[in-house]
């Protein structure tokens, strides 16, 4: 569907006011100039490319899917509609319940059933490096229910951006999900929650650097699916 510059502004003008942000606060989270992104919205600029359109989608907390339907670069899908493909996928793999430290492997009585899953994925990750969370908690519900499942993708850490989400151990607690900011002196974690209790929190990097605490990123989230028996 072709998407005009003025619609596309428009639209995403509408998203930032309905996350409760400034432009200043998007651009900067998105990590372009305020001019620039208040000029995409008024529509006096052009829909930006692909990568740009990504790290837009960052900063207003929002899927890549989401802000590609609203440039036109994608078809637009139904809310509930399901993708079916002439060959769907017969993949699962595991949902744990909760991942201590270590990677979970054989920790049997923490399966909460199992999940199939998309075609992409496998193909972009590997089965082996793919990995399912049940989220149990409110610090990121703007983004993904308390309930739902979180498909993660084991990666290395140069392949994660400021603000991509990830499930993070840190000290041997249990998993948590944040958004992760690197930084050359500090590694920052910030919710993504309609409730003010939860704070972002931050530690220097020579701490970490002496496992002090010490942190280890499980994966990088890359699909969130809702399962309304949990929520």
């Amino acid at each position: 569907m072709k998407v005009s510059n003025v619609e596309f502004g428009i639209r995403l003008k509408d998203i930032r006011k309905q996350k409760g942000y400034s432009t200043s606060q998007a651009a900067l989270q998105a990590g372009v100039s305020q001019p620039y992104l208040s000029q995409v919205e008024n529509g006096k600029r052009n829909i930006p490319k692909v990568d740009t359109l990504e790290r837009i989608a960052k900063g207003l907390r929002i899927s890549r899917e989401e802000i590609l339907q609203l440039a036109g670069i994608v078809p637009e899908k139904l809310p509930n509609e399901v993708s079916i493909s002439s060959t769907p996928s017969t993949v699962s793999i595991p949902i744990y319940g909760r991942i201590a430290a270590g990677y979970p492997e054989g920790a049997k009585e923490d399966i909460d059933g199992n999940i199939t899953i998309e075609d992409n994925l496998i193909k972009r990750y590997g089965k082996d490096n793919l990995l399912a969370l049940r989220i149990n908690g409110e610090s990121m519900n703007k983004v993904i229910h308390n309930g739902s499942i979180a498909i993660l993708a084991k990666v290395d850490t140069s392949d994660i951006s400021n603000g991509d989400i990830c499930a993070v151990i840190i000290d041997g607690e249990m998993a948590t999900l944040k958004h992760i900011y690197q930084y050359p002196d500090r590694i920052r974690f910030e919710p993504d929650s309609w409730l003010p209790q939860f704070k972002p929190f931050e530690y220097k990097k020579e701490d970490v650097d002496n496992d002090n605490p010490p942190i280890q990123i499980i994966g990088l989230l890359v699909q969130a699916i809702t399962d309304f028996k949990k929520i």
